[in-house]
């Protein structure tokens, strides 16, 4: 049997595991645990770590050609989904998709990070530090796309919306 065909361990994609191996559990421990030995002083040091990475990842991304360079948002957004799964988010509902405005949103109650988050201790920011990382990606992918979170679950909304949006050009 090649690695292709080797099962999953368990029967199941880590994705559909429990939420305490989820990656971005990891990263709210993380943040927690910085959180807690340094202050809010730490949170924009945390911040930066993730756009940072999410940089890197983006070039990453466009050397395999996962996206496309200066992409749509709704080229973006469709593509997060793919991302979406691999966090253990898979229901979610498109919004808007045109060129210039992609949004999409996850029921709060399919949310899988309620129970990490609270046992954890994670600062309230968590969620908008993790998002970070995918606005480093845009700024390597496609800098000309803000993302935007008006609702998030780990703030207590009954739903999290992402918002990708195309600002005008500079030129």
């Amino acid at each position: 049997m090649t690695m292709e065909e080797k099962a999953p361990l368990g029967g199941m994609p880590i994705a559909r595991a429990p939420e305490w191996t989820n990656p971005l559990v990891g990263m709210f421990a993380l943040m927690a645990a910085t959180y807690k030995a340094y202050g809010p002083e730490s949170l924009p040091i945390l911040s930066e770590g993730m756009k940072h990475l999410g940089r890197r990842t983006g070039e990453d991304m466009l050397a395999h050609e996962l996206v496309p360079k200066d992409c749509t948002p709704t080229e973006w957004g469709r593509f997060t989904h793919q991302l979406m799964d691999l966090t253990g988010m898979y229901v979610y509902k498109e919004i808007i998709a045109t060129d210039t405005v992609y949004e999409f949103t996850v029921p709060a109650e399919v949310w899988p990070y309620h129970r990490p988050v609270e046992y954890l201790g994670a600062p309230e920011q968590s969620c908008d530090i993790s998002a970070d990382w995918d606005r480093g990606c845009l700024e390597t992918v496609s800098p000309r796309i803000v993302m935007t979170q008006p609702e998030c679950a780990g703030r207590g909304d009954a739903v999290c919306r992402w918002r990708y949006e195309l600002v005008p050009s500079n030129d």
